[in-house]
């Protein structure tokens, strides 16, 4: 029952803050003021979500008490450290001061966007196409004399949680799940005083504990875990939504119907009124397309979710599936982007397209960087290397537990280079330094619940995902699904 109710204090954290989001957006839509009271309401939904969920006992497993303890004292000493850290100080590197700071700081003196930190081009406001999400809690929290910025640490004991639970759920011993609960808190770059850490005011945490929820809910299938996870990532940070994108596109070539609907649905919901918000700052409140905003996001999801179906009822494999979905994701970012006036987080980067050109000659340098950031500079200890170790020892295995997770987290690769031709960062030395960090360190959960899972024992039940042709033997030759 630990498990349990570690479990639903993940789920309590993840809809809570959905909650929050999703409302205040729909109020600062409106040209409203949030009301203070939207707080300890979206907290109640919070823990009635998670009382409401009746997640399945796992399998019986003799759990040593000093274990529990050495596991327990590690992470709550960790996470004291960082709640220290966020309490202390405000947020002490650039991003965290100047994008997410100053926003919380307007919105807890007003919480509207009618005023001119928001409205007014003459006033600065960097990032201006950044979520507001975590500046409206941090906001209302203040309102209300609270320690707002102990979400940091939560988020942190969330991502722990994950990654414990998931290798539990896949049949591991309690003690193997502690493990590897423990390898993950120790990853040095949660805990350390840099731009992009946990208590930095940085807004990369919540959205690695959002991806690291979002595995724990497909590898245990829980789809509740998937839609708010999905909802919370696509509204945390602007790489939400390819995150997102990803995942749906991974859950589609695996024919995971289930799953696939929790994360189209909610990343549809959030994606729509994310993209409607920053139209209408890149706009200053002159007339918008919201509405239309809101349609394309449904009409997508609802054309993914069709295209499933009728694929599955004519029983296409998954190289049917890859073709229909390399035809439809041009056609589905293009409706978006136009739907947005080209604006906003879409329109930005394709703004930038036509610059990628010019760079390509630097993107080796960039790879070789990454797998360096990666494996060789100590900042994700065995985060990186843990997987390369596990595909060799299991080499001769020809399945594979969370193909789809595999998929997602392959996917997510070419992501981690790309900034530098998408956004307009000219020297490649401040996206080596600062960027592709952050980035790494949001898969980091993510990384060790499939690390866990693929460990789990050869007679443990599956119940990651349903038998079909798996989408991860199309990208990785050494992953196979044995009835694909």
């Amino acid at each position: 029952m630990r498990l349990v109710d570690a479990e639903r204090a993940v789920l309590a954290l993840l809809a809570g803050y959905a909650s929050l989001g999703v409302a205040g957006t729909c109020w600062l839509l409106g040209h409203g003021a949030v009301p203070d009271w939207l707080l300890p309401v979206a907290a109640a939904i919070g823990l009635a979500v998670a009382a409401l969920h009746r997640p399945p006992p796992p399998l019986p497993s003799a759990t040593r008490t000093w274990q529990v303890l050495a596991v327990v004292l590690v992470v709550a000493g960790l996470a004291a450290i960082l709640a220290w850290g966020a309490l202390a100080t405000p947020s002490r590197y650039w991003d965290g001061a100047v994008a997410w700071d100053l926003k919380a700081v307007a919105l807890a003196a007003d919480p509207t966007l009618e005023q001119p930190f928001f409205r007014d081009a003459a006033v600065y406001s960097h990032s201006r196409d950044y979520p507001l999400l975590q500046p409206l809690a941090l906001a209302l929290a203040a309102r209300h004399g609270l320690p707002g910025r102990l979400l940091f640490p939560a988020a942190y004991v969330a991502i722990v949680i994950a990654v414990a639970a998931a290798s539990r759920r896949a049949g591991a011993s309690s003690g193997r799940a502690l493990l590897f609960g423990l390898a993950c808190a120790v990853t040095p770059m949660f805990t350390a005083p840099t731009s992009g850490g946990f208590d930095s005011g940085y807004a990369d945490g919540l959205l690695a504990a959002s991806l690291a929820a979002t595995a724990l809910g497909i590898t245990s299938r829980a789809a509740i875990l998937v839609a708010t996870g999905t909802l919370v990532m696509v509204m945390q940070k602007p790489e939400g939504l390819p995150y997102a994108a990803m995942l749906a596109a991974a859950l589609f070539l695996r024919g995971d119907t289930a799953m696939l609907r929790a994360t189209t649905l909610a990343g549809a919901a959030g994606g729509g009124l994310l993209l409607a918000l920053q139209h209408d700052l890149h706009t200053f409140g002159h007339p918008t397309r919201i509405a239309t905003t809101l349609l394309a996001a449904c009409a997508s999801a609802a054309i993914v979710l069709g295209l499933d179906l009728a694929l599955h009822r004519l029983g296409a494999t998954w190289r049917t599936r890859t073709v229909v979905l390399l035809a439809a994701a041009p056609l589905a970012v293009a409706v978006l982007v136009l739907s947005s006036g080209g604006e906003g987080i879409a329109g930005t980067h394709l703004a930038n397209l036509a610059r990628a050109c010019d760079q390509l000659d630097r993107l080796p340098s960039v790879v070789y960087s990454m797998l360096d950031c990666a494996w060789f500079r100590g900042r994700y200890g065995l985060t990186f290397v843990a997987p390369l170790a596990i595909a060799y020892a299991l080499r001769g295995r020809r399945d594979t537990a969370a193909p789809a997770l595999l998929c997602w987290i392959l996917m997510a690769v070419p992501l981690w280079c790309a900034p530098f031709l998408l956004a307009p960062i000219e020297p490649i030395e401040h996206h080596l330094r600062s960027t592709m960090p952050r980035l790494l360190l949001h898969w980091c959960g993510v990384v060790w619940i499939w690390s866990a899972v693929q460990l789990r024992p050869s007679a443990a039940p599956e119940a990651i995902a349903p038998r079909a042709a798996s989408p991860a033997a199309s990208i990785a030759n050494s992953v196979h699904d044995a009835r694909a």
